[in-house]
């Protein structure tokens, strides 16, 4: 997916050239951040009050989508871990994980959840 490849390129650029964001205590604020904003995209598209009143059809592109959106935050992230980590030229980029994807894994959890009760619907 093209989105993947640039967040994970504008994630390991702004490691590698950064003066200000190629430490740990503040790429990590960064990296919650754009957790944050996928999460909050993710919870405004689905709208877990109306979106079991749309067609199951519906139902499943839109969750489809979101889990995608949310699995490709956390592949690109390792994706660029372990490029940065092949290199052996940078600093070790390994942070929190749990900080860095609980929200966003729990989402994609509800997601398929709500994907798999779509299928039921049909």
């Amino acid at each position: 997916q093209w989105y993947q490849r640039r967040v994970r390129d504008a994630l390991r650029m702004v490691w590698i050239i950064s003066r200000h964001y190629n430490r740990d205590e503040r790429m990590v604020p960064l990296m919650e951040r754009i957790a944050w904003e996928i999460s909050e995209h993710v919870a405004r598209v689905i709208n877990i009050r109306a979106i079991l009143r749309e067609a199951p059809e519906s139902i499943k592109q839109r969750t489809g989508e979101a889990i995608t959106t949310l699995k490709t935050w956390k592949n690109s992230y390792l994706d660029v871990r372990a490029k940065i980590e092949a290199s052996g030229r940078d600093a070790r980029w390994e942070f929190d994980r749990r900080r860095l994807f609980e929200k966003t894994d729990y989402m994609s959890a509800i997601c398929q959840d709500l994907f798999n009760i779509a299928q039921v619907m049909e």
